[in-house]
């Protein structure tokens, strides 16, 4: 229940990121384009970067979410939470995710636990720079191609749609009907072999 305590530590205020639904359509359509982009980079075998965008979806879905209620702002350290990568993996990892089957079916129970306990506990954070820098490790150059692999590639991607039908589908009319594209989306990736 970590992600609850985080949840009520927010603040509202009239300063709220999100402030109509003219702000929250303007955000799932820029979450949109990220989906579609993870997608298509996903497809054409760039999957390090497609991970990458994937975790960025996460991060921008509990923006979008939160910031419906919050200005981000902690009430006593006044840290930003909004700024801070750990926190929207945890606040975009919420318990609901895994509830449906739709996940479950398309990358297995056991994965998505790893992907939710990456999520929860800092893993995000590592995956976000091994997608992203080639780094030197025992002596040897290391690129992101060969950290991440198609299928964590996939399971990443399948796992940011999710968040975000979980998190955003349903605040506007909006949301319903760009869910109608994400759940096409998902299954294009869902069924590539």
């Amino acid at each position: 229940m970590e992600t609850y305590s985080l949840i009520n530590q927010l603040i509202s205020s009239e300063d709220n990121l999100i402030q109509c639904v003219d702000d929250l359509d303007k955000a799932i359509n820029y979450i949109f384009s990220l989906i579609k982009d993870s997608v298509l980079l996903f497809m054409q075998g760039s999957y390090s970067t497609a991970a990458f965008i994937s975790i960025t979806v996460c991060e921008e879905v509990a923006k979008a979410h939160f910031g419906v209620y919050s200005d981000g702002m902690h009430p006593t350290t006044r840290k930003n939470f909004f700024r801070d990568h750990k926190t929207k993996h945890r606040l975009a990892s919420l318990p609901t995710v895994a509830i449906g089957e739709r996940l479950k079916e398309a990358i297995g129970n056991e994965e998505l636990k790893r992907i939710m306990n990456m999520a929860n506990y800092g893993g995000f954070l590592l995956l976000r720079e091994s997608a992203l820098y080639f780094q030197r490790e025992n002596g040897v150059l290391i690129t992101p191609t060969q950290k991440i692999n198609k299928t964590l590639s996939k399971s990443l991607v399948l796992y940011a749609i999710e968040v975000f039908d979980d998190a955003l589908v349903g605040y506007s009319h909006h949301s319903i009907t760009i869910a109608e594209s994400t759940s096409a989306l998902f299954e294009k990736v869902a069924n590539d072999k």
